[in-house]
């Protein structure tokens, strides 16, 4: 793709936002009024924060606002953050998403007591046309520093697609509505060791024909006393959300407003959790925890025809986990062993079902029952940390863990899953300026399926890695760390089908890493990162312990760059990357001639191109500078610059028999390839005012 291209298929993006960018200086607009009125400043902090961003196919432009200011007896307050994201598909063609949320407060004091509020939430998303606000006038009560009640009544505006017409319209719902809330809070003084914090917000939207409610409320305490400490936190959730849907798909032939219907969401959402330290001697503590969550859903069809075919739905999740620990610590050792416990339970019902024939409410509640599981697990676990002398360090840790995983009997995917994973470390300070360190881990995977339809799906999988590490540092300004991995995973079925041949597979890899870095002086540094990966795949022969090569995927990658400090924080390097695989279809595209080799072209004077798929090997190679900028200002302000030019070209040599007449050609674009440019950037700005 060319400069020009882009440039051109950005077009549309300008024309497309002028509309939303429009609205956006209309709520800009509106701030403004709001925030100058009173008399002169008494303090402002604002932040702006501006970016545009490119990554291969994808375009984002970021905006946002941060404000508190007081103008007189008067405070404000506002948050609003843009989002707008252009994906450039094919034949230079343009998706977008855009979104907008917008936040604002004001407040002025009447008394010592009493003080005037308005707040509202303003939200826009392009994709599917919604727009939203809220508008709430309140009057704040606060008998104390540590409590405040704020009654609110105000209206909101919801504007979102109906349900698409006879003639393939999608119509625009605008429902505006008196909104009223309350919103709370009591944070008392911690007296005696106790701590407790009350918070609770409810808002309730009347923009007929639909309704919306927010509901939150949390309450947090603690406890605290010679180290022992004793918390818990309890919350409650509750959302309505309608939409407009069709009656259903037996009546989407009807035309106007007779065929929509309202599809009434409600969840309600109740969590809690306590927590606890004990301490059992100077050395030795014991932690635990207890997570309790339940959420019923109901999705109901509101302002239907009594003779219209609706499915109403109940949902419901309860889970709890528990986790207790005992942690001894002491100046040279750290150990912890833990057990961790728990349940979740998932349900679909009909709600409606007494309502609906007999057939159809049966076949949509087996449907509904095919998601319905409950699980339980138990897993233990286990670190060690041990400082042996100076110069040795061993840590290590381990856990294994049992889940069951159940389901009705129309659902295959019964299961049992047993997993063990452990690691044990080892680092030795050589001399003061050399240190080496290994690590050996370990994974094991079994998975168990109990219906019959699904056991052949039955599985192993282990896998060990062995990764050794040497670092030197001669001074604090060079250091140089080179470590290499050596993984083996292998993944055997537990049995094989009659007939069948078994599928399982080995992964080895061998992969070495290098990272330096040395400091000329206090402003310049130099840095490179390289690796080399080589991993092979493979049929896994169990019984001899063996394997059948199929394929091989090498990568090289290397990263060098030079950074300069300063009032400028400035960086230039240049990163590479190679990689070899094995392809099943490689594709190759090459001039098309005819019966006597003459090349063809079109009545524009333009040749012609045909392609050809065959199995073969595929190299990707991949060059380019990079560079950064980071330029920090005052008050805080960063002005921060990204960007990196990709220049990738990809080549092939195919395997097998070719075209007698074209193999020339084919293997000579095969050996050219093609080239691809990506030109990155990212460009970020925090302006505090």
């Amino acid at each position: 793709m060319d400069a020009g291209a882009t440039v051109r298929t950005l077009a549309p993006f300008r024309r497309f936002t002028h509309s939303a960018c429009s609205m956006q200086q209309r709520l800009g607009w509106l701030l403004g009024v709001l925030l100058c009125v009173g008399s002169g400043p008494a303090w402002a902090q604002t932040q702006v924060e501006t970016g545009v961003e490119r990554d291969v196919n994808r375009y984002e432009w970021i905006g946002g606002l941060q404000l508190q200011q007081q103008l007189g007896a008067w405070t404000m307050e506002a948050r609003n953050r843009f989002i707008s994201e252009a994906f450039l598909l094919f034949d230079n063609q343009l998706s977008f998403r855009d979104e907008n949320q917008l936040r604002w407060a004001v407040g002025r004091p009447f008394s010592s007591i009493t003080s005037a509020r308005l707040r509202g939430h303003t939200a826009w998303y392009s994709q599917n046309s919604v727009f939203t606000q809220e508008a709430l006038a309140g009057l704040r009560v606060q008998p104390s520093p540590a409590v405040w009640v704020e009654p609110a009544l105000g209206f909101a505006w919801d504007q979102r697609p109906g349900v698409v017409d006879a003639n393939g319209n999608v119509p625009l719902r605008l429902d505006v509505g008196p909104a009223y809330g309350v919103r709370t809070v009591a944070m008392p003084e911690p007296q005696g060791g106790y701590q407790l914090q009350l918070t609770g917000e409810a808002t309730q939207h009347l923009i007929s024909p639909r309704r919306g409610h927010v509901v939150r409320l949390q309450g947090v305490g603690a406890r605290e006393l010679d180290g022992f400490r004793i918390g818990a936190t309890v919350g409650f959730a509750g959302v309505r959300r309608d939409t407009y849907q069709a009656i259903s798909f037996l009546n989407r032939g009807e035309a106007g407003r007779a065929s929509e219907s309202i599809e009434a969401t409600t969840s309600d959402t109740l969590l809690a959790s306590v927590d606890a330290q004990i301490p059992l001697s100077p050395r030795l503590q014991l932690t635990s925890t207890l997570n309790v969550q339940g959420n019923n859903r109901l999705v109901q069809t509101k302002r239907a025809p009594s003779d219209a075919l609706f499915f109403d739905t109940d949902f419901t999740r309860r889970a709890f986990d528990i986790d207790a620990a005992l942690l001894y610590q002491t100046p040279r050792l750290t150990a912890r062993i833990g057990i961790q416990a728990g349940a979740e339970v998932e349900e679909r019902t009909l709600a409606n079902r007494a309502d609906l024939p007999p057939t159809q409410a049966a076949q949509k509640a087996n449907l509904l029952q095919q998601a319905d599981y409950d699980r339980g697990f138990t897993t233990l676990s286990g670190s060690l940390l041990l400082n042996v002398g100076r110069r040795i360090t061993i840590n290590a840790s381990g856990a294994t863990s049992l889940l069951r995983h159940d389901t009705p009997d129309i659902n295959p995917d019964d299961r049992d899953e047993v997993f063990h994973n452990g690691q044990l470390g080892l680092r030795y300070q050589i001399s003061p300026v050399l240190s080496a360190d290994v690590r050996l881990l370990g994974n094991y995977y079994h998975t168990i399926y109990l219906k019959a339809s699904r056991s052949a799906e039955n599985n192993v999988l282990r896998a060990l890695r062995l990764r050794p590490a040497l670092t030197w540092q001669p001074s604090p300004q060079t250091r140089v760390r080179f470590g290499s991995t050596v993984r083996a995973t292998y993944t055997v079925d537990d049995f094989v089908l009659p007939g069948r041949r078994a599928a399982d597979q080995s992964a080895r890899e061998l992969r070495y890493e290098v990272e330096a870095e040395h400091a000329f002086d206090d402003r310049l540094r130099l840095r490179f990162d390289g690796s080399l990966s080589d991993l092979r795949l493979g049929r896994f022969l169990n019984d001899s312990f063996a394997e059948i090569p199929f394929d091989t995927l090498r990568t090289y990658a290397a990263w060098i760059r030079l950074e300069v400090q300063g009032a400028v924080t400035a960086e230039v390097g240049l990163r590479a990357f190679i990689r070899t695989d094995f392809s099943r279809a490689a594709t190759v595209r090459y001039l098309r001639a005819d019966a006597e080799g003459v090349i063809l072209v079109d009545e524009e004077g333009n040749t012609l191109l045909t392609s050809i798929s065959r199995p073969g090997l595929e190299r990707i190679e991949q060059i380019g500078p990079t560079c950064s900028l980071a330029w920090p200002m005052r008050r805080g302000s960063v002005l921060r610059f990204d960007g990196w030019l990709n220049i990738q070209h990809v080549r092939n040599r195919l395997y097998g028999e070719l075209p007698e007449a074209s193999a020339d050609r084919i293997r000579e674009a095969a050996r050219r390839g093609r080239f691809t440019l990506f030109p990155n950037f990212a460009l970020s700005a925090i302006w505090r005012l």
